[in-house]
């Protein structure tokens, strides 16, 4: 078995798949299961699970949108991936089998942001929110662009043969920035997103807002709401 030197959920104990962390002497190791190993089915071994599994989601689909992607790499601490570092940051905000609002796209603290009307539907994904002004300290000289990103969390299926949930990750068309007007980000989903949404019944998005430069980095970014 051997010594974890750097983890990303700081102690750990217990196994995922097929590998099992234990802690000796307060330090974390990390090895193999035996052929023989039974998983503990007690109700704390089976919600611990559960919630990495579903804070795995979480972060695959965040690592799956390139704007987000971007942002944590280049904020990760040294020896984490951006995809680690999303799981480390979310993983008090997962439940067994929900997401908390306290769920965040992007590290640390953002511009505030505040939503008019925000809806999920398989006809469509549509976020409109209120002037952003002029206190936040964006620059229109340098950042031109407005883009806007979801992660859609979808739970309770229509049957039982499906996934107890499931993920969209969106990032809306870039438009100019505006900092005084009201903005509508609408957000065109492909067939098979569509008829992913339709067989859940339960629907939350988490968004946040970009601004990006001429060369369509993302300079700053928002607070996450949701709806």
């Amino acid at each position: 078995m051997a010594e974890l030197n750097k983890t990303v959920l700081g102690k750990l104990s217990g196994a995922v798949g097929d590998i099992i962390f234990r802690q000796r002497n307060g330090k974390n190791f990390v090895g193999t299961k035996p052929s023989s190993f039974i998983p503990g089915n007690d109700p704390a071994s089976v919600a611990r699970r559960a919630k990495f599994a579903l804070s795995i989601q979480l972060a695959k689909t965040m690592n799956s949108i390139q704007p987000l992607k971007s942002v944590w790499s280049r904020t990760s601490p040294s020896g984490l991936t951006a995809y680690n570092y999303m799981i480390k940051t979310n993983y008090n905000n997962v439940e067994s089998d929900a997401l908390s609002d306290a769920v965040t796209l992007f590290p640390g603290t953002g511009f505030a942001i505040n939503s008019s009307s925000l809806s999920i539907a398989s006809t469509g994904v549509q976020a409109d929110l209120n002037a952003i002004g002029n206190k936040e300290g964006i620059d229109t000289m340098s950042e031109v662009s407005l883009q806007l990103v979801a992660v859609i969390y979808l739970s309770i299926p229509v049957d039982n043969t499906l996934k107890p949930n499931a993920f969209l990750g969106l990032a809306s068309a870039a438009q100019a920035i505006d900092l005084n007007s009201a903005l509508s980000f609408p957000f065109t989903l492909t067939t098979q997103a569509s008829q992913l949404i339709d067989k859940y019944q339960d629907h939350k998005g988490f968004f946040a807002l970009l601004t990006l430069n001429a060369d369509n980095e993302v300079v700053r970014y928002s607070s996450t709401i949701v709806g």
